[in-house]
């Protein structure tokens, strides 16, 4: 969806955070406008931090506020605006970004910069070539101020969490692990020690499990009976447990969406009591063995909708879609209100296709508790792309957000003989298909998912290496193979990628 852009009056006053602040007459007085600059944390080398333009006073279509560093600080990555610099002068436009704003509103985006030495204020502020009146005095608040020299530590690595951002939920989807457990797969930590492959996980800091689950599925796994025999497994090791409900016998993504077989014929009043009635009898079973999920998702990757076509979004009408993703909603809390839903989409890569999906059944009065997306980068675009989606959504839904979704390669090579879905030697810009570029992209992605305001991110099948058996066709999961093998972050002999950590 082509969104309408923003117009824009002057500022009136800039404000540091911690600083003093230098009131001024305002430009224009009928526009009243301020914009905040707001160091959010300072560490090592580096800093974050936001600014908002707020109170603006016509409804606005573009903007571009510029801005000097005075010691040579360097914004590397920014969300929610476009922000370049040449020397010590910073441009943010809003670009793509912040669909319009009527009167009144403001506009607030992000970015993470380095500094060497020192970390003022910055001055200049100018909005659509005009300066800003008021000017910036003072500095940042001491608790945040970095001394002069700053000691030689190491950057921060994520645990250390600047800002108070952190990721709680610390996932991994191991829906195909069972099945490869019943083969007989042996897992490898870096040591090399064999040893149960949940824990593995938990040792390089995974607290959530996520397992899909499918109706009728040929293969006879990935089912409700398979579903609540791992989820004690699950629950036993001390994990967190996500249920992705993909109401479909089959794979479910943006491409397709196939109804089960026992739902084909039926309309949508009978699909939402069907999908009210199987969503309750799947969680309910759990929570009466002890396993009650801790979220669930209710359809997965439904850019355009589920179990089409009556649940498709056809002609922007969300009606149907939001009848379904409703019954879902009130199956869960009628089994546990404490169960968290989430709505997935795979719409890490486009601003306006999330704010279009979310907002259309926002509009028709459906709840969710946390926005899910997909986040490949060989799939989905560059990070700070995916972080302003992030930022975004969490702000304009009010709701948590996790990257439901991520992997990347360690390798080129084919661990079977089902050719891999990425094959490329750097699928993303910075980052071999190598065990190095695995560890190193999985972390950009967690240091920008948290960065952006999520809570969570989950890696998609880190334990689906090759293992005869195992395919990818529930149809076929004796014969079909294994196309994600080269994406695991155990290799082709069950051995961990050392460099992979999950981290808060």
């Amino acid at each position: 969806m082509k969104r309408r852009g923003l117009a824009v009056p002057l500022c009136a006053a800039v404000m540091v955070a911690g600083a003093a602040v230098v009131a001024a007459s305002p430009a224009s007085a009928a526009s009243g406008c301020s914009v905040t600059y707001a160091v959010s944390s300072e560490w090592p080398g580096g800093f974050g931090a936001n600014i908002t333009i707020g109170n603006l006073g016509d409804p606005i279509s573009s903007w571009t506020l510029v801005w000097s560093y005075p010691a040579g600080q360097q914004v590397t990555q920014a969300w929610n605006a476009t922000v370049t610099q040449n020397g010590s002068q910073v441009t943010a436009t809003n670009a793509a970004y912040n669909g319009s704003v009527g009167t009144g509103g403001s506009v607030s985006f992000g970015f993470n910069g380095s500094w060497s030495g020192s970390n003022p204020a910055p001055t200049g502020f100018t909005l659509n070539g005009t300066p800003c009146t008021g000017g910036v005095s003072g500095s940042p608040s001491p608790a945040a101020s970095p001394s002069p020299s700053p000691s030689p530590s190491p950057s921060p690595s994520p645990s250390s969490s600047p800002g108070g951002k952190r990721l709680t939920m610390l996932g991994a989807d191991v829906s195909t692990l069972q099945r490869a457990g019943d083969l007989g797969a042996k897992y490898y930590d870096a040591s090399g020690a064999q040893r149960d492959p949940l824990d593995i996980l938990k040792d390089i800091g995974v607290n959530y499990v996520r397992l899909r689950i499918w109706n009728n599925p040929a293969s006879g796994y990935n089912n409700k009976a398979k579903v609540l025999q791992y989820a004690k497994t699950v629950k036993a090791k001390g994990l967190k447990l996500l249920v992705d409900f993909h109401y479909s016998d089959t794979w479910a993504d943006p491409g397709k969406q196939y109804k089960p077989a026992a739902w084909a014929s039926h309309g949508i009043g009978q699909l939402q009591t069907d999908v009210y009635n199987y969503t309750y009898d799947v969680c309910s079973s759990l929570k009466a063995q002890g396993t009650t999920p801790d979220s669930v998702q209710i359809g997965n990757e439904i850019n355009v909708g589920m179990l089409w076509n009556d649940g498709k979004v056809v002609n922007n009408d969300f009606t149907n879609l939001s009848l379904l993703l409703k019954a879902g909603y009130n199956a869960t809390k009628a089994c546990n209100s404490g169960t968290q839903v989430i709505i997935h989409t795979a719409d890490a890569d486009s601003d306006a296709n999330a704010r279009w999906f979310y907002d259309g059944i926002r509009a028709k009065g459906v709840t969710w508790d946390i926005t899910g997306l997909s986040y490949y980068c060989y799939w989905h675009g560059t990070m700070p792309n995916m972080a302003s989606v992030v930022a975004d959504v969490k702000s304009r839904y009010g709701k948590d957000v996790i990257l439901a979704e991520t992997a990347y390669p360690y390798t080129t090579a084919n661990g079977d003989g089902t050719p891999n879905v990425i094959s490329s030697s750097q699928p993303c810009s910075g980052y071999q298909a190598t065990p190095a570029g695995q560890a190193a992209n999985f972390t950009a992605v967690q240091n920008t998912a948290r960065d952006a305001g999520a809570i969570g991110v989950f890696y998609w099948e880190p334990t689906w290496y090759a293992v005869p058996g195992n395919g990818w066709d529930p149809a076929d999961i004796n014969g079909s193979g294994d196309g994600w093998d080269n994406q695991a972050i155990f290799d082709r002999n069950g051995r961990l990628n050392p460099g992979v950590r999950w981290t808060p």
